[in-house]
């Protein structure tokens, strides 16, 4: 296979502290040479990435993928033409089903960490007719399957899931994320909470997460939020992250609200993760998440630095996940997974939560990161056809 050299873009590696113009050297599966200029060899394949941004492979770290889930996202296809080369399918399966997709999850060029949803059949319920919620009765957990299967597979596995919402959750209110932790204390493993308009208060669901617990759709603006009675950050939010608790921003359709996102970010509370919680119900649309690439374009118009926005796309979900040969980074010797983006100055709408038909609130912004060009373990998998 020819070597590939990304030539003359600008490297943003917030790993290694890079943001700089260079070549980078792709040699068999791993990253050979980062310099000004890179001698060429006659097969060599030499890509001209002037005025575009090379960084890691990006990480969704919230997605649902098909087949795991029947509303999930066709895994390689959608993630490669937005530069993520690893995702994290979050609770589409339990233990009850889980072993259905090993197929997928070891024959697959894209890395896939699940989690492990609480409920035996995962989210499966969620593409039946007529569509019905999870069980998450706590007494109903399996814990001897559960506990089975992170014995098996270990490594490969992030976490658990639960889903915290009233409407999810009813009668039960925080008792099934109270079941989650124990769970996870047992198994010594992390939870990701959903927490769209929560059961209970976020002071109180937020009270419950240990150092390591992920909770997700952190601006979502439906039932208790993230802000406080004054439109701030909320005390008990900013306690949480400072004993460790970890904050993802998943969009999807109906789980981000300016309205918290705007003041939040302003006070520098940005998320530990930005991710898409894509499926076939937001994957391509506007003016909702789209993809990992409008995600990124998304949370720049917000504020949050180009390089900080990335950060939360490679490093930090890498570190999370504990990915291994060099994740979330350009290292020399690491496995080359890299992505390309265009940078195009365009308006482009930006939406929160449907309301009825509409949408609550919509922005424009005038830059959109474009997905030009997508590196998996030294193998070109997404090109655009204008670069």
């Amino acid at each position: 296979m020819p070597r590939i050299i990304i030539s003359g873009g600008t490297i943003i590696d917030p790993g290694n502290g890079l943001n700089q113009i260079s070549d980078l050297l792709v040699e068999g599966s791993s990253i050979k040479e980062i310099s000004l200029r890179i001698p060429r060899q006659p097969d060599d394949n030499v890509i001209d990435a002037k005025g575009c941004f090379v960084a890691p492979g990006l990480i969704d770290h919230h997605m649902h993928l098909h087949p795991m889930s029947g509303i999930g996202v066709p895994a390689e296809s959608v993630c490669f033409g937005a530069g993520v080369t690893a995702a994290v399918d979050a609770g589409s399966t339990g233990c009850a089903n889980f072993r259905d997709h090993l197929y997928f999850l070891e024959h697959s060029r894209l890395t896939v960490r699940p989690y492990i949803h609480i409920c035996s059949t995962g989210l499966a319920s969620l593409a039946s007719v007529p569509k019905a919620m999870e069980d998450v009765d706590p007494e109903r957990v399996n814990e001897g399957s559960i506990a089975e299967l992170f014995e098996e597979f270990g490594p490969r596995l992030a976490g658990l899931k639960v889903r915290a919402s009233r409407e999810i959750v009813g009668e039960f209110g925080l008792a099934p994320v109270k079941k989650a932790v124990s769970l996870g204390d047992k198994l010594g493993v992390p939870i990701m909470v959903h927490c769209t308009n929560p059961a209970g208060t976020m002071k109180e669901l937020l009270s419950l997460l240990r150092p390591g617990d992920v909770l997700t759709h952190m601006y979502m603006n439906q039932g208790s939020t993230i802000l406080d009675e004054n439109g701030k950050v909320s005390r008990a939010a900013w306690e949480a992250r400072k004993r460790g608790v970890l904050f993802e921003a998943a969009d999807a359709r109906a789980h981000f609200g300016f309205s918290t996102a705007f003041p939040a970010v302003e006070e520098g509370f940005w998320p530990d993760f930005i991710s898409t919680d894509l499926t076939i119900l937001s994957m391509y649309l506007r003016p909702t998440s789209f993809n990992l690439a409008m995600q990124v374009s998304r949370y720049t118009f917000l504020g949050i630095p180009f390089s900080e926005v990335i950060r939360r796309c490679t490093v930090n979900p890498a570190r999370n996940l504990k990915l291994p040969d060099g994740a979330g980074t350009l290292s020399v010797g690491a496995n080359a997974d890299i992505s390309v983006f265009r940078p195009v100055f365009q308006s482009n709408v930006f939406g929160d939560r449907p309301y009825g038909n509409q949408f609550q609130e919509v922005h424009t912004g005038r830059l959109v990161y474009e997905s030009v060009l997508t590196v998996k373990k030294g193998l070109m998998v997404y090109r655009s056809v204008t670069f």
